[in-house]
């Protein structure tokens, strides 16, 4: 009986067979929430690349969008703003930007020697303070001194040079997490964007509405997506 129980314990202190899988079952727990916050964070890189180039073309195509008049110049229409606005949400409708962000197009100008936000348009359901515009409203400055220097980083603002314009694009975005909220929490992405307007556009019309008429006019008192 004593050599029987003797040989057991020496067979067990020789086995190697489930060393591998015990080790595994050890490591587990720390290894596997390492790889799931990896997976996040490429996850979170991704999102905020993709908003950027969204944001970008945004910005960009609102530059350039317009329809020509006889005397060389061009005319911005609100049914040219909505097709852009439609471009965007097929860029970013695997993000759900406009269900789940705001999106604020600027036209900063000059007018009596100040920065002038001349007109915006907006989209998205998302509202309050981090949402709306962080940078200005329509209508703020255009006045001798005022304190609107411009949009976006207060040290070094956007400013719109003489005769021209600036199309300014705000992105405040809610990230959507890929696995769960656990690993990063609940976080808001931002992104912005200028385009100088190349054409020779008729900056002091704004955003006409000729025939055919736009169906609604995405003027930034609305919350649609």
């Amino acid at each position: 009986m004593r050599m029987t129980i003797a040989r057991t314990l020496r067979d067990l202190r020789q086995a190697r067979r489930g060393v591998a899988m015990l080790e595994f079952a050890l490591a587990l727990p720390i290894v596997l929430p390492i790889g799931l916050y990896a997976i996040e964070l490429c996850n979170f890189g991704i999102q905020q690349l993709r908003l950027s180039q969204a944001t970008q073309t945004l910005a960009d195509n609102i530059s350039r969008v317009g329809v020509d008049t006889n005397a060389a110049t061009q005319q911005l229409r609100e049914v040219d703003v909505n097709e852009v606005i439609a471009g965007l949400r097929r860029q970013t409708d695997a993000l759900g930007l406009t269900t789940n962000g705001r999106v604020t197009i600027s036209s900063l100008e000059r007018r009596d020697g100040a920065q002038w936000i001349h007109w915006q348009r907006c989209v998205g359901l998302k509202r309050g303070a981090g949402y709306d515009s962080s940078f200005g409203r329509e209508g703020d400055g255009g006045t001798s001194n005022t304190a609107f220097k411009g949009m976006g980083d207060p040290a070094r603002p956007v400013q719109a040079p003489d005769r021209a314009a600036v199309i300014f694009v705000e992105v405040n975005y809610d990230y959507q997490p890929l696995l769960t909220a656990f690993f990063l929490g609940q976080r808001k992405v931002q992104q912005t964007a200028a385009f100088i307007v190349r054409d020779n556009r008729l900056l002091e019309d704004g955003v006409v509405d000729p025939t055919p008429q736009a169906k609604q006019r995405m003027t930034c008192d609305r919350y649609t997506v």
